[in-house]
């Protein structure tokens, strides 16, 4: 019977608690389409191929599959631009936003690619 090399299992489980553990802190942020223009959102109902999540101090953007060009733009409660970046959803989809920074208060994140707003709002 082969011999377990215990330091290198305890690294693993180590690990495994740790991902666990910021996984189960992290909240997310519900995101609907914007309004982009005089045209009024149909009621079909659609999957945003965008998710947020919140933790301590990261604010996470997944994108489920490429979506092009996409602008991210974080307010704060007086409607002041605090973040903006543009992704490349081509090369990378996930774009990782420090908010240990930030102030607290209630904040508005946009994501825009092509035609489509997507708005959340989260409170730090």
């Amino acid at each position: 019977m082969k011999k377990i090399n215990f330091p290198i299992v305890s690294f693993i489980t180590l690990l495994f608690c740790v991902l666990s553990f910021q996984s189960a802190l992290a909240v997310e942020v519900p995101l609907k389409k914007g309004e982009t223009g005089p045209a009024t959102m149909s009621k079909s109902t659609s999957i945003l191929p965008v998710s947020v999540s919140l933790d301590d101090t990261t604010l996470g953007v997944f994108f489920s599959k490429p979506v092009g060009i996409a602008q991210i733009t974080i307010e704060d409660e007086s409607g002041n631009v605090i973040y903006q970046d543009v992704v490349n959803t081509n090369s990378s989809l996930e774009s990782y936003i420090e908010t240990g920074g930030f102030d607290s208060g209630n904040y508005t994140l946009k994501v825009s690619y092509g035609t489509t707003t997507l708005i959340g709002s989260f409170q730090l």
